[in-house]
């Protein structure tokens, strides 16, 4: 069954490297972009849009980070608060 899955994910990834070569080659235009800071850059648009993913795919890795942080701080509160109320359990007569 991994094999499979491995094979699939393989399959996928040649597919959509594949699609997005001929993306760059048909969409080959400079695009001039002004972010006000500086002079405009001019780059062409598939490679704009190869940024703008990249851009998007960090600050969700970020963000699911943070999130994962955020989840482990306090499942380790709750599992203080579980030791401390057994703790207090096993006093009682």
């Amino acid at each position: 069954m991994k094999k499979i899955r491995l094979l699939l994910i393989v399959i996928l990834f040649i597919l959509v490297l594949g699609y997005a070569l001929v993306f760059a080659s048909a969409n080959s235009q400079a695009v001039a972009i002004d972010f006000i800071i500086g002079s405009p850059v001019s780059l062409p648009v598939a490679l704009w849009l190869g940024l703008a993913l990249m851009v998007g795919v960090v600050a969700g890795m970020l963000t699911g980070m943070l999130s994962s942080a955020r989840h482990r701080v306090s499942l380790r509160q709750l599992r203080k608060e579980l030791g401390d109320t057994r703790q207090r359990l096993n006093k009682l007569p």
